[in-house]
């Protein structure tokens, strides 16, 4: 007679806690990446095509020779394969740019169509003959559609028959990284990825790579946004990439730094007002030869300069009574004091 089966329950109290307490005691996520990347988890890096994604891994590969920080973030260094849909050529001008090393492999193109459950499982186990010589700590995909067996990304299948391989690497304490595309519809941040929802149940980190701004100055920013099942995740990274040096660095505050920038035009507006002037009415007067920023930007912008005492501010900020900005006077000091200024002779007035 077969044995019935036993299950098991615990306690929401004591024996969760006890558990918990066991967990943060073992050893830490062995992250390459801090927050993004790590052994034996798998991360899904999604943006619309020509932003920039290839260019964000190809200033990581170049760090994990050595390890270091990038974009302010913790890596370790490690070995990758990179399995990529672009040619040679033009990974070799990229390389030009942004040298990378033989800590890294790339395998360009290896598939004359889209791979069958059979070839894709052979891939992998290239992979795992790579990983038991102690040559590969991460392997990169990119991008999923060209690699993904089955039909498309909607198929649930498909799907599986791609992560289920790769389940087999991260077993070893390899870790994947998958780049993809986002669905041709708006979509919420962090649900952007092409294709069916199991995908994005199935990784254990969802990043998502964004242009910012539109003015000028950020032709080179990108924001980061992510998802995780670690705490170590940072939500939101903002980051610019300087071409001419293929240098990558992080921003801690993007406001701050396009603030910064255009301050000295602003001030050059509020100088030929004689009157408070809502955002709207500066941002007419904005100068042809300069990089317009929108409504909402320079609204910040002027938030920003009032809490840092710059220029003054009256209104309620509603519709009816908008705020209206000035630089500050003479007078101001004495108003703040809850008192009159002195008379002025006419012609100091004047």
């Amino acid at each position: 007679m077969a044995t019935p089966q036993k299950f098991e329950e615990i306690d929401f109290t004591m024996d969760m806690m006890d558990k918990i307490e066991i967990a943060r005691s073992g050893p830490s996520i062995p992250w390459l990446w801090h927050g993004y990347i790590a052994r034996g988890i798998i991360t899904l890096l999604t943006s619309q095509w020509k932003a920039g994604k290839t260019t964000l891994l190809t200033g990581l590969l170049k760090q994990f020779a050595t390890g270091g920080t990038f974009l302010d973030r913790p890596v370790s260094p490690a070995k990758a394969l990179i399995i990529s849909e672009e040619s040679r050529e033009t990974w070799a001008e990229r390389l030009e740019r942004m040298q990378v090393g033989t800590h890294c492999r790339l395998m360009s193109r290896p598939f004359l169509r889209r791979p069958s459950p059979e070839t894709w499982n052979r891939l992998i186990d290239h992979a795992l003959d790579l990983r038991a010589q102690g040559q590969l700590d991460l392997m990169v995909i990119d991008p999923l559609a060209k690699f993904l067996p089955g039909s498309t990304e909607s198929d649930m299948n498909a799907l599986l028959e791609m992560l289920n391989p790769l389940q087999r690497l991260t077993k070893t304490g390899a870790g994947v990284l998958i780049l993809h595309h986002p669905r041709k519809r708006a979509s919420e941040a962090g649900s952007s990825a092409r294709g069916n929802g199991g995908l994005l149940a199935a990784v254990d980190v969802i990043v998502e790579l964004f242009c910012y701004g539109k003015l000028r100055s950020d032709e080179r920013r990108r924001r980061l946004f992510a998802l995780s099942r670690y705490l170590d995740t940072p939500r939101n990274l903002v980051y610019e990439w300087e071409p001419t040096t293929g240098l990558f660095s992080a921003l801690g505050d993007p406001v701050a730094e396009s603030f910064k920038d255009n301050w000295p035009h602003i001030l050059a507006i509020l100088s030929t007002r004689e009157v408070a002037a809502t955002h709207h009415e500066l941002l007419a007067d904005w100068s042809s030869d300069q990089d317009r920023p929108s409504p909402d930007v320079l609204y910040q912008w002027l938030r920003r300069a009032h809490a840092e005492k710059r220029l003054r501010r009256k209104g309620s900020g509603t519709k009816d009574d908008p705020f209206r900005y000035r630089l500050e006077n003479a007078d101001d000091e004495y108003y703040d004091r809850g008192e009159l200024p002195p008379l002025r002779d006419i012609h100091e007035t004047l």
